[in-house]
């Protein structure tokens, strides 16, 4: 199953992303999983409905992850959030050929949020990109994010990428 969060214009791009560090310096892995484990363990509504729903903890994935990075680097010299990479791949294609396969997929782009903490904030206020973080099929993740280096404040042009998956199950 392949699914790609849709950016809205809710979380496309906030107020203000002044005071942001440089992007390399915002992302550890184990900050990622320790924040995003936290909000699958505690659960969202996700808007659709009132009832929440929980996921079971995430587990790092360096493919995922360079996946992402490269999604990042791409939007941000492209000065463009999408989907789709310059050579119009989507995300089932750049994970074939990052050499990830899976039975589940799903992706959440934003840009111009200046942490980690408010760009989770704005996918869990969007629904679809609500609805990816909370998935119960995808098992690992890969997040990174890229400066637009042309502009004058640090995080105004910074461009998200996660990647959820899981991979193809275990023949028995």
């Amino acid at each position: 199953m392949f699914v790609a969060g849709v950016a809205g214009s809710n979380s496309a791009r906030p107020q203000d992303a002044r005071g942001a560090r440089p992007c390399g310096a915002t992302l550890e892995p184990a900050e990622v999983l320790r924040r995003l484990n936290a909000v699958r363990n505690r659960g969202a509504a996700c808007h659709k409905s009132d009832s929440v729903v929980v996921g079971a903890p995430l587990q790092w994935s360096e493919r995922l992850a360079a996946v992402a990075e490269a999604q990042s680097r791409d939007m941000a010299k492209l000065k463009q959030m999408r989907h789709r990479d310059s050579l119009d791949r989507a995300l089932g294609e750049r994970l074939a050929v990052g050499g990830y396969r899976f039975s589940t997929a799903v992706e959440n782009i934003a840009v111009g949020y200046a942490s980690l903490d408010e760009v989770v904030e704005a996918w869990l206020d969007s629904e679809d990109h609500c609805v990816n973080i909370m998935n119960g099929k995808v098992l690992e993740l890969g997040l990174a994010c890229s400066d637009d280096a042309s502009l004058p404040v640090p995080g105004e042009g910074r461009y998200w990428t996660l990647v959820l998956g899981a991979p193809p199950a275990a023949p028995r």
